[in-house]
């Protein structure tokens, strides 16, 4: 029995290490590729809030996934990611639909936002929200997050297959010894 539970707990650790460290090259290649562009995952971009703007519905520290969508879809409510012209990201809310542009505003601002967004100015519309996880993200991308996140768990694996293969051997000499007598 302990050697069963033994193997499955290797095998997770083995699957969580390696998707881990895939996840992570995945991130760095694509970061690398194009360091202009946000890395998107499976049509989502993955962002960190900085600002309680949007509060209660999303927080500073949170991440929100953003999927590319088509302006002409977007309606009065719907919650947009958008760049202005001097490259910072804003999420907010629609809260009306122009002729060619959009109002905007957050939840927990008075006033609608002064200016007016351009089809091509949007990064796309909120589709989750991961409370705290944007935290968790800039803690795993400082040099510690990374050594926890990925060094840590591959010394573990290391240890935990040195242990199986000293408690195997371990197990085969005493059998040899018990079958001698």
């Amino acid at each position: 029995m302990k050697k069963r539970a033994m193997k499955i707990i290797s095998t997770l650790f083995v699957t969580l290490i390696i998707g881990s460290i895939a996840f992570l090259l995945f991130v760095t290649y694509q970061s690398h590729k194009n360091p202009s562009e946000i890395p998107s995952f499976f049509g989502y971009k993955p962002l960190t809030v900085l600002t309680n703007s949007m509060v209660p519905k999303i927080s500073a520290g949170d991440m929100i996934l953003v999927k590319e969508t088509e302006s002409s879809s977007l309606t009065e409510g719907d919650v947009i990611t958008f760049q202005l012209s001097d490259k910072t990201l804003i999420t907010h809310r629609i809260v009306k639909v122009n002729d060619g542009s959009f109002t905007t505003k957050g939840d927990n601002n008075n006033v609608a936002d002064e200016w007016e967004v351009k089809p091509q100015d949007i990064l796309g519309q909120v589709e989750y929200t991961i409370p705290n996880a944007g935290y968790a993200a800039k803690f795993v991308t400082s040099k510690l997050g990374f050594s926890l996140f990925v060094l840590f768990p591959l010394l573990l694996f290391v240890l935990i297959e040195v242990y199986q293969r000293v408690f195997r051997y371990l197990d085969k000499r005493d059998d040899t010894a018990a079958n001698d007598l």
